[in-house]
């Protein structure tokens, strides 16, 4: 017989697996010589020009996730 712990357990689980495989199916930033906050050039390997730019781009999206859109 299953009792409470094991469903708050079952649970959890599901809801870290849906999780995880959400995070795994996001499209990841492609590197294309430019920053993807402000267009500035970049190297070849890098996706933002700085870390300012890296911390508004996750602000933003993350703002945008929030409201739902």
């Amino acid at each position: 017989m299953s009792d409470h712990a094991d469903n708050a357990d079952s649970k959890i689980y599901q809801t870290i697996s849906a999780g995880v495989a959400a995070a795994r199916s996001a499209p990841a930033l492609q590197a294309d010589f430019r920053c993807h906050f402000c267009e500035e050039e970049v190297q070849l390997e890098l996706l933002f020009c700085n870390s300012d730019c890296r911390d508004d781009y996750e602000r933003l999206n993350q703002a945008i996730r929030r409201n739902g859109n």
